[in-house]
């Protein structure tokens, strides 16, 4: 008896210690990057904290990271290099991140001890398979935060054609079995915790299963006049990653195909379907719509404010699969959304919910093309009161303090049924 009590105490002294595992991290730009330094520096105050991360820049063109939100200098950083190898190649990006995985894994077992926290990102993917082995010897305790549902999300990224080869169901059966072995799972949506729960429920049925949404912090960025951008036109804008998953085509087709010349497309960021979107937009010769590049997050809140309305996509197949961070940017920003994907996932039903803006289901392009036609009718006044209207989400329910407060409170109270809710009461 005195034996357990010892050891109890031990794990229990352990537990003021908390592990960050995640590909991307400070000073990183990356959406995922951002919100696990945000998160390391809230827990800083009640932890110690160590970072397991890879290394400093994912993306080689973005070396000039900005951010008036310094890291607190007690968080330790323990890095691993990975192979400059091109990120947009799927057979490079598969290599990569299996030696960056095996590389996260040895600093895990060197640096993490019986008992403490770890709290570990879903990137990179077979991170998750390695993490379930050295558990089982190491028994720390393991709370997974799920941006990325893999491998899932491989489908809609074209990577596997469907559900039903033998290897997707190999690779999907291991990929279960790891997400089961966590003693907590954190996800970023309602729709992804119905996904979540079906994919670990045959492995342990009773997997507690925590909802903590993305956050903004609207103390960052000034209150916008609502002013129309160009009187000629409103002004619609995507600004992020030009991936394989963000349903731009979709918008691309249903923006050629309208008939309207009193609305205008900017797109800024980069990534795998950027070349074709430059070539896209000159052989068609679309004058309203422009590909602006890269930005800084330091230029984050300047581009987003640029805008009648910010658009978040995201494609066909992607339920549950992802909640695109930069819906959160927009509320502060005071931006009506138009989300483009499928229906009833956390933005669409945040949208709807909150009279914010509208929400289009992107398999029907005739509804896409139908909302940019008429699109010039809305009114000016009935865009400034879906941008007041966010705002205020920002402010009294999204905001990065009170979220990152329910995230450490969902880690502390995992196996509790109470319901923690510390911002429950809102008014918009």
């Amino acid at each position: 008896m005195l034996l357990s009590g010892k050891i109890f105490s031990i794990i229990k002294m352990n537990q003021n210690k908390i592990w960050i595992v995640t590909e991307l991290f400070y000073p990183e730009e990356t959406a995922v990057a951002y919100i696990f330094t945000r998160i390391a520096d809230y827990l800083s105050r009640n932890y110690k904290v160590g970072i397991i991360c890879g290394p400093e820049f994912y993306d080689n063109h973005k070396t000039d990271f900005q951010d008036d939100l310094k890291l607190s200098n007690q968080i330790e950083i323990y890095r691993t290099n990975s192979l400059k190898l091109d990120k947009n190649s799927l057979i490079q990006r598969t290599l990569k991140v299996i030696l960056l995985s095996l590389r996260m894994g040895f600093l895990i077992i060197r640096k993490v001890s019986k008992g403490e926290l770890v709290l570990l990102a879903t990137n990179p993917a077979p991170l998750l398979l390695f993490v379930k082995i050295i558990k089982y010897f190491k028994k720390f305790q393991l709370h997974i935060l799920v941006h990325d549902v893999f491998p899932e999300n491989t489908i809609p990224a074209g990577i596997f054609k469907n559900d039903q080869s033998v290897a997707y169901k190999t690779i999907k059966y291991f990929f279960d079995k790891s997400y089961s072995s966590a003693d907590h799972l954190i996800v970023i949506g309602r729709d992804m915790k119905q996904v979540v729960s079906s994919k670990v429920k045959r492995f342990k049925p009773a997997m507690p299963i925590s909802i903590v949404t993305n956050w903004t912090n609207p103390d960052k960025v000034e209150q916008l006049n609502h002013t129309r951008i160009n009187p000629k036109y409103i002004t619609l804008q995507y600004a992020g990653n030009i991936g394989r998953v963000q349903g731009l085509l979709e918008i691309l087709d249903a923006f050629r195909l309208c008939a309207n010349d009193k609305i205008f497309l900017n797109i800024h960021g980069t990534g795998a379907l950027s070349p074709f979107i430059e070539t896209y937009i000159q052989e068609y010769k679309l004058e309203n719509i422009q590909l602006k590049g890269s930005f800084s997050r330091s230029d984050e809140h300047t581009i987003l404010a640029n805008c009648d309305i910010g658009i978040v996509s995201i494609s066909k197949g992607m339920f549950g699969l992802g909640v695109p961070s930069k819906s959160y940017h927009l509320l502060a920003a005071g931006k009506p959304i138009l989300f483009i994907g499928e229906p009833n996932t956390e933005i669409s039903t945040m949208v709807v919910e909150n009279g914010i803006g509208w929400s289009l289901d992107i398999n029907n392009q005739n509804e896409l093309i139908d909302f940019f036609n008429h699109l010039g009718t809305v009114e000016l006044k009935e865009l400034q009161q879906m941008g007041e209207r966010s705002r205020a989400l920002s402010e009294n329910k999204y905001n990065e303090s009170a979220t990152l407060q329910l995230l450490q409170m969902k880690i502390e109270n995992f196996g509790s049924n109470a319901q923690i809710e510390p911002n429950k009461e809102w008014k918009v």
